[in-house]
Order: C-alpha cells, then sequence, then structure tokens
C-alpha cells in the first residue's frame, strides 16, 4: 500500500514572509525551489558575523519535509538510507546519505523518527524517489513542505536566545536530539541542529503561526543580539563548515524533484558517499541491505575514483587577472555554483565547488574534488577561473576541511 501527497510548483513567499518582506532593504531575493528567501538583508558579511559571533536567525523553510509513516515506515527508510534506521529512537535525528543502486548519491539530509512508526525527512524534494522505492511497503509518504516553516537559530548565543523565548532549560537536549515547545503561543518541533558549524537550532512550525514564531523569537533574542541573516551569510558559513549541498557540489543520481540546479546533470558531477568521505555514515553491517550497499563495497575494495577535500584559492591571482583585463576586481560576489577545473602538474585532476570569499579565515575556499593523487593536504594545483570576461588559471592548493573549526556539538 502506497499513499502520497505531491505538492503542484507554486512559486511561494515563506512562513517567515511577512517578516522578511519588511527586514529586506536590499530587497534581494534568491528563487529556491517552491520559495524566494532573502539573499541579503542589509550586508551579508555583517550576517555572517551575526552567525559567528552572536545569533541569526535563517529561514531555511525550501528545505523539502516528507513525512513517511505506516506499519513499515522503519524497514522502509532503512531501506532507503546508507545508516541504521532502526536505531532511530523516537526524538532522535540521524544525518545520513541514499544512493540509487550503483552507489551514486541520490540525495542527503536529515532523518527524524517523531514517532515509533512516523519518520520526517527535511533535505531537497524526494517524492519521486520515495515512491519510487515504496513498492511493497505499508506506508504513506507525505510532502508537508508548505504546511510548515523552518528557522534555523544559530550561533554561541542560540541557547540563551531559546531559553529566554521559552523560558525553559536547554541544556539537556544534546546535538541531533528534539522536543516541541511552545514559543509564543505557537507549538514549535525543536531540533538541535544546523547549516552553519555553530551551536544551534532548527525551529519547524505551522505556516499560519511563522510569523507568531518570529515576532515572540526577536522580542526575547533582541536584547541578546539576534539578527537575521539571509541565504547568502548561510551559504558562506556552510562551505566554511565544510558542508555540501546537492545541485551546487554535485548532481542528484536520479529522479528526483528538483528546480533550477546550477550544476550540469552528468556522470562527472555526480558522486558517491565514498568519494565525499562520509564512510562514517554508511553501515554495512546493518541487518537490512539499502540501496547502493553493493556497489559502495565494490568501490571501498578498488578505492575511490575522487575524494572531497578542502581547497584555498590565491585571491591575489584572481586580482591579477581582474588587472590584466583592466577590470576593477570582483573576487567572488556570490558563492560560485557551477564547477571549476582544478589542475595538477597540467593534467585536469578533478573540479572545486562552492568557490567563495570567507570573511571568517580571510580566504578563499571552497571544495576539491580530486583524483585520490593530488588529494594529499599540501598539494599545490591550479584551478580554472572564469567569471565573464575574466578567464585564466590561479594557483591554489589542497586542505583538510573543515575550513572552519566545527562548534555545534557542543
Amino acid at each position: 500500500m502506497i499513499a502520497s501527497t505531491i505538492r503542484e510548483r507554486t512559486i511561494n513567499g515563506t512562513a517567515f514572509y511577512p517578516r522578511t518582506s519588511r527586514l529586506n532593504q536590499r530587497q534581494k531575493w534568491n528563487a529556491w525551489d517552491l520559495y524566494h528567501i532573502v539573499d541579503e538583508y542589509t550586508d551579508w558579511k555583517q550576517e555572517l558575523a551575526d552567525i559567528r559571533q552572536r545569533a541569526s536567525a535563517l529561514d531555511q523553510s525550501p528545505l523539502a519535509k516528507h513525512y513517511v509513516a505506516g506499519p513499515d515506515a522503519a524497514a522502509f527508510v532503512d531501506y532507503l538510507i546508507t545508516r541504521d534506521a532502526t536505531k532511530i529512537a523516537v526524538g532522535q535525528v540521524y544525518y545520513t546519505p541514499w544512493c540509487n543502486e550503483d552507489g551514486a548519491l541520490v540525495g542527503d539530509g536529515l532523518v527524524a523518527r517523531v514517532e515509533e512508526d512516523r519518520f520526517l525527512f527535511s533535505a531537497d524534494p524526494m517524492m519521486n524517489w520515495f515512491l519510487h522505492n515504496a513498492e511493497g511497503y505499508r506506508v504513506t509518504v507525505e510532502d508537508v513542505t508548505l504546511d510548515f516553516g523552518l528557522l534555523a537559530l544559530q550561533g554561541p548565543k542560540a541557547t540563551d536566545v531559546l531559553e529566554s523565548a521559552t523560558g525553559e532549560s536547554w541544556d539537556d537536549l544534546r546535538f541531533s536530539r528534539l522536543r516541541s515547545s511552545i514559543i509564543g503561543g505557537a507549538e514549535v518541533l525543536v531540533s538541535r541542529q544546523g547549516f552553519t558549524g555553530e551551536v544551534g537550532y532548527e525551529l519547524m512550525v505551522a505556516t499560519p503561526e511563522g510569523a507568531t514564531l518570529w515576532d515572540a523569537l526577536f522580542e526575547a533574542g533582541g536584547p541578546i543580539g539576534l539578527g537575521a541573516g539571509g541565504l547568502h551569510a548561510i551559504d558562506v558559513a556552510r562551505v566554511e563548515a565544510g558542508l555540501v549541498i546537492v545541485g551546487s557540489d554535485y548532481t542528484p543520481a536520479s529522479m528526483v524533484d528538483r528546480m533550477g540546479d546550477s550544476i550540469p546533470v552528468s556522470p562527472e558531477n555526480m558522486t558517491t558517499p565514498v568519494e565525499m568521505n562520509m564512510h562514517k555514515f554508511i553501515e554495512f553491517d546493518k541487518a537490512t541491505d539499502f540501496i547502493g550497499k553493493a556497489a559502495l563495497q565494490r568501490e571501498l575494495e578498488v578505492g575511490p575514483k575522487r575524494s572531497m577535500m578542502g581547497i584555498e584559492v590565491d585571491w591575489h591571482d584572481i586580482v591579477g587577472l581582474y588587472q590584466d583585463a583592466d577590470i576593477p576586481p570582483e573576487v567572488t560576489p556570490q558563492v560560485i555554483r557551477f564547477p571549476l577545473t582544478i589542475f595538477h602538474e597540467d593534467s585536469a585532476v578533478g573540479r572545486a565547488t562552492s568557490v567563495t570569499w570567507s570573511p571568517t579565515v580571510k580566504k578563499v575556499i571552497g571544495f576539491a574534488h580530486v583524483s585520490p593523487a593530488s588529494a594529499e593536504p599540501g598539494t599545490r594545483v591550479r584551478v580554472g577561473w572564469s567569471s565573464g570576461p575574466i578567464q585564466g588559471n590561479v594557483g591554489a592548493t589542497i586542505v583538510a576541511l573543515p575550513h572552519y573549526r566545527l562548534r555545534r556539538a557542543q
């Protein structure tokens, strides 16, 4: 038995649009799947500083939310993901990838067990993939993306803000755990998670209650230093923290529900969790076989074709390209969402993705997907730089990840 609910594709404001639209002084918006969200309220560098030094509210509502429920929910989720779903306790959250039969990544994201036979996926749209694999399982699959807003509360003062807004202590909520609370009269599902590398929480609220949650949070958090951050700031923060996203750092390998991916759909831009160094999120010894298990085992035996590392690009070389063209330099006004070719000893050895200027570490950073022979930290490489009329090779160095020391589990 398979039951499903699929939403029509329309562009929407999020649950927090009534408040974010008022604050968006730059009127810079970004299309993200079914939504438009704020890209930059005033100054993305200051918004990033709020994440790193104080606390920030970040609208993450476009992340798709899918419920998988029913008598076979645990067995179905266990078949889908590379981790052992039977070990997820009620109130616990797992980060996990999921693959096709060839071991190629279809997607990755968070899976929470909200009831014994009910799981919540928070990732990119995956209804087609779920329904394709649900035959024979007694489950219902429901897309509730439009029904809920998702607000990330991130930063070293995030717990202070949450405690002020709820009147509760949150010291006992460990990383990757969740529980319900009331904020400003709105019922909120709170998980200890985040996509910035900082201590943080994700707050899921019914769409009609979005403005209520926003107002209560800022009333409590304003004196503590709570600010609002746009997509540009969170995009840079996740690169600093070494966290990849589908559509920018790899292309999904199946019939997913993507809209407007920037990275071309081709075998070269597909990858596996082994190539992405996600070994600790692949549980080969769990009782149930999962999709792609045999292919991933073979890959481990022969070794991956690529390995994901960090990369630091020499920004002086980038400026030099602009000077040679007699154009004022504009190094990375946005996170670069298309792949750049990496060369080592005159041979193409891979690609760089999500390259950006990081005010936190004061370097141009990104991800390097390179052959194992070129993956040693300290390896000097060249990157094929492309930005409008600016074309040329610039120096770079392969480095370990993350670029910024994670604090989120503290």
